[in-house]
């Protein structure tokens, strides 16, 4: 997952895809609106990474991404899909007392995973 804030000035961030391409498109989709978007992007390529750099914001609004919503982006050659992930924005920047699934997960100790050999 992708953390990007809610600024105007660009961002970058790097994913692995399925093919190093040099022109790609990029589509961003509101889990909130189901309102998708094109973005510009540049994309380099190194070392099997892809690293896409881009603004991510709407021309009409001049502000796409809002503070806590969640987001899917795919990156696409021609109508390939080379790449698929979620972003997450957030203003916060002390990530370490930050988490997305805070008490989601919850953890059994009714066992103690002891085996008994006969």
């Amino acid at each position: 997952m992708v953390i990007l804030t809610t600024s105007t000035s660009a961002k970058s961030f790097k994913v692995i895809p399925r093919s190093a391409q040099s022109s790609v498109t990029f589509e961003l989709t509101d889990k909130s609106t189901r309102k998708t978007t094109a973005i510009a992007v540049t994309v380099t390529n190194s070392n099997g990474y892809m690293t896409v750099t881009g603004t991510f914001v709407d021309s009409q609004s001049n502000n796409l991404m809002i503070e806590g919503r969640f987001y899917s982006f795919i990156i696409k050659n021609g109508s390939t899909i080379i790449y698929r992930g979620s972003i997450f924005c957030t203003d916060q920047t002390n990530f370490n007392t930050f988490d997305v699934h805070s008490g989601e997960y919850t953890t059994e100790n009714t066992y103690d995973n002891d085996f008994v050999i006969i």
